[in-house]
């Protein structure tokens, strides 16, 4: 959403809005020149010719009455991103329930280098350039998000799709509303149109033979692009070569650590390769790239530990992460992690069980409701769980106890990383 609403006032839009609390994105769209405010004004829709809502916005929210009361003109925030899209001669999107902003924010630096006229609407905060990159109107390079099939309604010349598991549960009932839902995204496309879908993956699998063109990638499956002779570099970091057939290979060097970042950068490189972009820049682009916040990021020591702060909040997200620091220099990964919403904890209940078997030691943090009022699994019922294990787990609902536990915990050399998608990477200021 503030990305959209940066785009709009470079588009010469008088914009304003409110979120539910203060943060540093509503203080950062106000120094943009956007009049926002924290908590409810419904007043303030008065002097609105557009409103626009996300999809986790309720019906009841009080705002969004007022609009309905006033007649507002009113369009939910995908079908505005499709209203933007639909105005760039070219739209690249990436889908998936994992890696999606990372792809984004690689494609953005890949452009960037190749100097192309580009828009790049980010989920995520890259380090050089926040979460909207804006460099002309040739190519809308946008983050498509599956959560209320808000994807569906991009219609784009390269689709992208990094993975598919069940995420959200309020939206998908089982895996065949979710598969379905994904193959609509990556099947609607413009007229010579590209999907580039990761071949490792049980969806392309199950769907290998409904796409009539198709570009995949893979580390391990026969695909178009692969990623070969896969090496350890410093921090954590790959190298590997691209291979694709009639083409000479190509080496890459990744500054972001972790090999699930090898399967992003094979995304980005498969869809720049669609559209043109010269190797050379890919291959600076992904050196270039150094992260988005939130992705494995570094935050500061404390005693001696080093404090990594990652957006995990699903288990195949959790295992990658716990992966990526045992591939770098450490005594012991504690992680401490923050179930996000009910539903999501209860649906995968059994996998979050066991995702932390390779760290030392787990800290659960009382889960972030967000949309949520209730139902499902909550922190402590995961918690409960855990310690069935055998493992060394704790449970704290308090931001302050835990900080304190930790830091009476920590020792010289250990590996916090600090996981979820809610609040837990504040712990990081209390220790």
């Amino acid at each position: 959403m503030s990305a959209l609403a940066k785009l709009m006032i470079l588009k010469g839009y008088s914009v304003s809005g409110s979120d539910l609390r203060y943060s540093a994105e509503l203080e950062e769209l106000g120094e943009w020149g956007a009049t926002v405010l924290p908590g409810s004004h419904p007043e303030a829709v008065a002097e609105a010719d557009l409103v626009v809502y996300s999809g986790a916005v309720p019906s009841d929210d009080p705002e969004l009455k007022e609009a309905v009361r006033l007649g507002k003109k009113r369009i939910r925030r995908d079908f505005l991103l499709r209203e933007i899209a639909a105005r760039y001669p070219k739209v690249i999107s990436v889908g998936g329930t994992h890696g999606k902003t990372t792809v984004a924010a690689m494609l953005a630096s890949v452009f960037r280098e190749a100097g192309e006229l580009y828009t790049a609407h980010i989920g995520g905060h890259t380090f050089d350039s926040g979460n909207l990159s804006y460099r002309g109107d040739s190519v809308f390079i946008t983050e498509a998000c599956e959560y209320k099939r808000s994807f569906l309604s991009l219609s784009s010349d390269v689709a992208v799709v990094t993975a598919v598991e069940p995420d959200h549960p309020d939206t998908y009932r089982n895996e065949k509303e979710l598969f379905e839902a994904f193959a609509a995204f990556s099947s609607n496309l413009k007229p010579g149109g590209t999907a580039v879908i990761n071949a490792d993956t049980e969806f392309y699998r199950m769907r290998e033979t409904a796409y009539k063109e198709v570009f995949t990638y893979a580390l391990e499956s026969n695909a178009d692009l692969k990623g070969v002779d896969l090496r350890m570099l410093k921090n954590g970091c790959y190298g590997f070569r691209i291979r694709q057939s009639g083409r000479p290979d190509i080496d890459i060097a990744l500054s972001v650590p972790g090999k699930h970042n090898v399967y992003n950068a094979l995304a980005a490189a498969g869809a720049a390769r669609i559209e043109g972009v010269a190797d050379k820049y890919i291959c600076q682009g992904l050196k270039r790239f150094i992260g988005v916040r939130g992705r494995f990021e570094y935050v500061k020591p404390c005693g001696g530990a080093k404090l990594y702060a990652d957006y995990a909040h699903h288990p195949t997200e959790i295992r990658a992460a716990i992966h990526t620091a045992l591939g770098m220099e450490h005594k012991r990964v504690i992680a401490v992690f923050q179930p996000h919403t009910f539903s999501r904890t209860e649906m995968l209940l059994k996998e979050f069980t066991y995702c932390f078997c390779d760290a030392d030691a787990v800290f659960v943090f009382k889960e972030y409701s967000a949309r949520e009022k209730g139902g499902g699994k909550s922190a402590l019922d995961l918690y409960c769980e855990l310690a069935k294990t055998g493992g060394e787990c704790y449970y704290y609902e308090d931001s302050m106890k835990l900080a304190a536990a930790l830091a009476a915990y920590l020792r010289p050399g250990d590996m916090v990383l600090l996981l979820g998608a809610g609040d837990v990477a504040k712990v990081a200021e209390l220790l």
